[in-house]
């Protein structure tokens, strides 16, 4: 899995290009379909770009009122505390934006995380349009990239990778110590978009695995996506620095 890649000098330019990139792909979704249901990811590279996203003239010339906005994953925490995702993006972007709370669909990490989990499967399913094969159908799923390889909450060596009969799924991170909840690869690679954000100098090598050492053998999570949509790598120049 490769894809498109946009690379530019810095993380303010990063976001700069996915917001105009975002504004048209929305417009695009709403004349030909009438919502828009676009995926969040956690991370610091999205956070910029949320923070990009409630300032003008995006807070303003989005149509928040058609859209319809989930998460890629959560922690097993409140809605309110220091490590949700949740709670990263209502600061960031949703407290600042006229959103009907009712189109903002969080995971329910306050739960334990099966039932978070399944619940969330149940929403997915209910809600987002469906694709090919019947399968949910987002409009732009966006993703970080952790240094290892892993996406949303998917996690090398972890049997969240096998799920294919759940949108998502509950998993502990035994190096992390930690529960998290996650949407799956069905959702992933059936998105009519997905863009991954990835900036900084901490991920040259992960991006110089991803791109020049790809592994058939022992894939990444990142390397096990096999999307039907199409793939854009947002990189700045940090991170992009060993790409051939």
């Amino acid at each position: 899995m490769q894809g498109y890649k946009r690379i530019v000098p810095n993380i303010e330019t990063l976001c700069l290009e996915a917001a105009r990139e975002l504004l048209r792909l929305i417009q695009q979704g709403l004349d030909e379909r009438g919502e828009y249901h676009l995926f969040l990811a956690g991370g610091s590279t999205p956070q910029s770009f949320y923070q990009l996203l409630a300032t003008a003239p995006y807070a303003n010339a989005i149509p928040w009122g058609k859209l319809h906005l989930y998460f890629g994953d959560e922690r097993n925490v409140p809605p309110d505390h220091p490590d949700s995702n949740y709670n990263m993006v209502n600061n960031a972007l949703l407290k600042k934006i006229n959103i009907d709370p009712m189109r903002v669909h969080r995971i329910h990490g306050e739960l334990a995380a099966e039932q978070a989990a399944s619940g969330y499967h149940t929403l997915i399913k209910s809600i987002v349009p469906r694709g090919v094969d019947n399968q949910p159908q987002a409009d732009l799923v966006l993703l970080g990239l952790g240094t290892d390889g892993h996406i949303a909450s998917l996690f090398p060596a972890t049997n969240i990778l096998d799920s294919v009969d759940s949108y998502a799924a509950a998993i502990k991170v035994e190096k992390l110590n930690s529960w998290r909840i996650s949407i799956t690869y069905p959702v992933i690679n059936n998105a009519r978009n997905l863009w991954l954000f990835v900036s900084g100098d901490g991920k040259q090598e992960i991006i110089d695995r991803v791109f020049n050492h790809p592994s058939a053998v022992y894939p990444l999570p990142v390397e096990r996506i096999n999307s039907r949509g199409n793939v854009t790598w947002f990189l700045d120049q940090a991170a992009a620095k060993w790409l051939k």
